[in-house]
């Protein structure tokens, strides 16, 4: 993939306007659908982006959380290294199966996110996105190398770290502190070593 320095400093909005801009200019002489992958820490704002960005490209949205594998036993899972957790914590073969791979070959995507309140970790209800000439997947890890054939275009959302910290910790009303002594590791391996923000062809600086 291309590599670009390009750094837009934005609020959401704004940015969301930008990133529709950029992905319709790239995109511009593609006969199957774009996918752009949008990446990011904790609380680095990629949901809203994502939600802000797809009805201005009538894009496919694909919430990459919702793909979260929940069949690592926690003892297994409190045993892992900081890379094997952020390799393993997304499903992205079933991402890839049920969702991206549908999207292109222009038939709607049907599956069943993640959720906490079944047996097997499943919603009841599966998730119907439709086909669209741009594929929006959003969420952390979105750019492991196991996806990253199927990326068009990927884009870090950028967030100073104290920042993403408080967002989080807000949206969950500072019920799941522990959540950082699980993950913070992880995020900064993945940051750091495996997708560093040169690796990727634009920055969202938010």
């Amino acid at each position: 993939m291309e590599q670009n320095a390009n750094d837009l400093h934005a609020t959401p909005l704004i940015a969301a306007r930008a990133l529709a801009d950029e992905i319709d200019r790239r995109r511009s002489k593609r006969v199957r659908p774009f996918v752009v992958a949008l990446d990011g820490g904790s609380g680095a704002g990629k949901t809203t982006l994502a939600i802000l960005a797809a009805p201005l490209l009538g894009a496919a949205l694909v919430h990459y959380d919702d793909f979260f594998d929940a069949a690592i036993a926690d003892e297994e899972w409190d045993r892992s290294t900081a890379e094997q957790r952020c390799r393993r914590c997304m499903d992205w073969r079933r991402a890839r199966r049920e969702a991206l791979l549908p999207l292109l070959d222009g038939r709607p995507a049907c599956y069943r996110p993640f959720s906490f309140e079944t047996a097997d970790r499943l919603a009841r209800e599966a998730v119907t996105v439709p086909p669209a000439d741009v594929i929006l997947l959003e969420g952390i890890y979105a750019n492991l190398p196991g996806l990253s054939d199927l990326i068009d275009l990927s884009v870090l959302v950028h967030v100073p770290a104290d920042v993403r910290t408080r967002r989080h910790n807000e949206r969950e009303n500072g019920e799941d502190l522990a959540w950082h002594g699980r993950w913070d590791a992880a995020e900064a391996y993945y940051f750091a070593r495996i997708r560093p923000p040169s690796s990727f062809d634009l920055v969202l600086n938010l």
